[in-house]
């Protein structure tokens, strides 16, 4: 047993050795991580991202030692996330990571004939999008960590928190998949919990016109939910929708933490970050040698409420002492 212990003592010291002494760099396996970072623009994908990079190094994987970081950022283009993933491809990357819907479809698309493993992560609809046939298999060369927080929870905390909630107006754009996806399913829920509701979707081209859509949307509902939409999540078109409907002495609901700071009234949400660290549970496995298909896809392991105390003063919304009492993260 003491000669074992010794034995693994010397094997450790002479692994880090090698990790600390220049001349033993090159017999250190480098693994190259292109990331297909979706906008920097939005919080969440720069709060995953970070949680991605900190959830490898508690793994023992870290930039400059044993990994080597390709990053681009699209900035929600759908040719460079297209262009950036083949270019991945053709430098032989050991995985690729895709934060965002955009991202993920495009490093789908470029590893069609190179199945190169692939983890995604900030993903609203992984399933309704085809990203991952299922949960438990893939289908593919992919798996990853969705911020998928189901519509019915985050309605059904809504009607708890304002009881006299009757029609609730749904609003987002078209330009991404999984936008259209959570917005029909916000219809649904909607209806299964006994609201009218009013869905305004429009195309990318259409938001020079967004202030007149909401204007005309205010004026018919009770509160406004924007579902999963990195379009209207943008902090201008977010700003826009909530100077408007505070006007009317109408709430948002949204589903990030940033957007109650922001003015919104709440979010039942993901934590970003952590699930930035769960997919890098998926990726540390991939470079440990296992299939992704073999992997499951995961939902958020935590899920968070966040309220805007000082916007419902300032709309004059009480919101339930039992609601106040749960939130995680609390603005006034």
């Amino acid at each position: 047993m003491i000669k074992r212990l010794k034995l693994f003592a010397l094997v450790a010291s002479l692994m880090l050795f090698c990790l600390t002494f220049p001349g033993c760099k090159d017999k250190v396996e480098i693994f190259h991580i292109g990331i297909l970072q979706w906008t920097e623009k939005v919080q969440p994908f720069r709060r995953t991202y970070r949680g991605f990079l900190n959830g490898l190094k508690d793994r023992g994987y870290q930039d400059g030692m044993n990994l080597k970081i390709h990053y681009r950022n699209v900035e929600q283009d759908k040719v460079l996330a297209l262009k950036s993933a083949r270019k991945f491809v053709r430098d032989e990357v050991d995985l690729i990571v895709a934060l965002g819907t955009g991202s993920s479809l495009a490093a789908l698309e470029a590893t069609k004939k190179e199945r190169i493993p692939i983890v995604f992560s900030i993903v609203g609809a992984p399933k309704a999008n085809g990203i991952i046939k299922d949960y438990n298999d893939s289908g593919g060369n992919i798996t990853g960590v969705s911020m998928k927080i189901p519509t019915k929870k985050q309605l059904e905390t809504l009607r708890y928190a304002l009881p006299q909630v009757k029609r609730l107006g749904i609003l987002y754009c078209t330009e991404m998949p999984q936008a259209v996806a959570t917005g029909k399913e916000a219809a649904a829920v909607a209806s299964s919990l006994g609201w009218t509701h009013l869905v305004i979707s429009f195309p990318k081209e259409y938001l020079s016109q967004l202030q007149q859509v909401v204007q005309s949307l205010v004026r018919k509902v009770d509160v406004i939910y924007i579902p999963t939409d990195p379009v209207l999540g943008l902090h201008k078109y977010m700003k826009t929708v909530i100077d408007i409907s505070d006007s009317h002495n109408v709430p948002v609901a949204a589903v990030a933490e940033k957007f109650v700071e922001d003015g919104a009234l709440m979010a039942v949400h993901c934590d970003f970050y952590g699930i930035g660290r769960q997919a890098a549970g998926s990726a540390a496995k991939i470079l440990e040698g296992m299939s992704p298909r073999s992997i499951p896809s995961q939902l958020p392991a935590v899920t968070k409420l966040s309220l805007n105390l000082k916007k419902a003063q300032d709309l004059n919304i009480k919101i339930r002492r039992n609601i106040i009492l749960k939130a995680d993260n609390i603005f006034d």
